[in-house]
């Protein structure tokens, strides 16, 4: 269960001293704060987030990305990287290693065989909980299902 709650909009009581508001004046100054006046509280908040921003599909109207899936549908499949010489990468997480005999700042001269030894030294999938080489399409799905409350502060988990 988790032990820590997220402040939303409803902040704990307080009383002025330094370093601290006093509830009860914010409550007077901003009267028409839809927190104060109760319109708006963390339970209406928490609704909120669900219906404006875990839709399967988030359009922000062309501002700036357009229709976007929220539930990762069209995550990548790392399997499906081409990899090899002029100028593709090595492996799906890096750069092809090798260097061109000529033109070596050329990324067209740079020799396929070097994707083979870049895909041997392709590290130990980062820094984190889990599988750092596992494909965006395979986490996807349970990352998508994700909804407010479902984490636990201070874990990271697969689940």
């Amino acid at each position: 269960m988790p032990t820590h709650k997220q402040i939303k909009v409803e902040p704990p009581a307080s009383t002025f001293k330094m370093g601290s508001s006093d509830t009860g004046d914010l409550k007077i100054l901003y009267p028409g704060s839809p927190v104060n006046d109760g319109t708006l509280s963390d339970a209406i908040t928490e609704v909120m987030f669900e219906d404006m921003n875990q839709a399967p599909v988030l359009n922000d109207g062309g501002h700036t990305f357009g229709t976007v899936n929220r539930d990762y549908q069209d995550s990548p499949n790392l399997e499906e990287v081409i990899v090899g010489g002029g100028g593709l990468p090595g492996s799906p997480y890096a750069p092809n290693i090798a260097v061109a005999a000529t033109e070596p700042h050329n990324p067209r001269n740079i020799p396929a065989a070097g994707a083979e030894i870049t895909q041997k030294r392709q590290g130990g999938g980062g820094a984190f909980l889990g599988d750092g080489l596992l494909s965006p399409n395979k986490t996807s799905e349970k990352i998508g299902k994700r909804k407010i409350g479902d984490l636990i502060f201070g874990k990271s988990t697969s689940e």
